[in-house]
């Protein structure tokens, strides 16, 4: 039987393209979500446990290529051979590529309340404000959270206002044609393939990736035990800047993993 997703999926957040702010993550989840601030907000989307924004310039003449939604000549963050060097006279190209751990429950939130800031919910009538808290509910409850990982990638760059990679590599893969490239590990080597994918279907969204939270043995891929939650879109280049490497005490709130 076909898995079918709700309003969640609809809610794409584009690349936040402000620097972090330079606040405490710990700080902003000590108040209500729905008292959190834009910048509270940019944090936990963009650079918290459950977010990451990873970025590199790249020379123009550089071209990347993709093989059934694989990058292939990805560009890493330690090759210089791919970077511009600061006024340098060939123009160079800023990507930047933001994971998202969209089954934690504070990615969730901050998309709420991101939600309400863009619609003034705070200065809404109690009325108007219950008719934004039914629509969002879905997203904030998640129930397809219950038995996955879900993962989202966006990309955003800050001088080339045409350019979506993640559109353009993944708006016509399925889930047959990214098996193989696309996996959730930890750092023991254990290791989630993919089970569903949401494709972006317009450039600025985002690419949404499935993973059973469970094996046939019923264990969970990540526990509060665990050190590093490892998405790889290329196991030929651990380096590869589509490559997140997210640290697990990160995410742990009140002593449990939120994920």
């Amino acid at each position: 039987m076909a898995i079918t997703y709700g309003k969640m999926f609809a809610v794409s957040v584009m690349v936040l393209l402000a620097c972090a702010p330079h606040i405490a993550q710990q700080d902003v989840l000590k108040k209500p979500f729905r008292q959190w601030t834009e910048v509270e907000v940019t944090k936990i989307l963009n650079d918290s446990g459950w977010a990451k924004t990873q970025a590199i310039r790249v020379l123009r003449r550089k071209q990347m290529r993709s093989v059934a939604g694989q990058v292939s000549e990805v560009p890493t963050a330690s090759s210089p051979a791919r970077q511009a060097p600061l006024g340098g006279a060939e123009d160079a190209v800023d990507y930047r590529f933001t994971l998202r751990l969209r089954s934690a429950r504070s990615i969730r939130e901050a998309i709420v309340r991101l939600v309400h800031i863009e619609s003034k919910y705070d200065q809404m009538p109690p009325e108007q404000q219950k008719s934004i808290d039914e629509q969002t509910m879905e997203l904030l409850e998640c129930r397809e959270c219950r038995h996955n990982y879900i993962v989202s990638v966006g990309f955003g760059s800050l001088n080339s206002e045409n350019v979506d990679l993640v559109y353009d590599w993944f708006r016509g893969q399925t889930v047959a044609s990214l098996k193989g490239y696309i996996s959730l590990a930890n750092e023991l080597g254990q290791r989630r393939n993919l089970i569903n994918f949401i494709p972006p279907k317009v450039p600025g969204d985002e690419a949404f990736f499935f993973f059973a939270r469970l094996d046939e043995d019923g264990n969970p891929l990540v526990t509060s035990r665990n050190k590093k939650l490892l998405f790889r879109m290329s196991d030929k280049n651990a380096s590869s800047i589509t490559n997140f490497n997210m640290d697990i005490t990160k995410m742990i709130l009140d002593d449990k993993l939120e994920f």
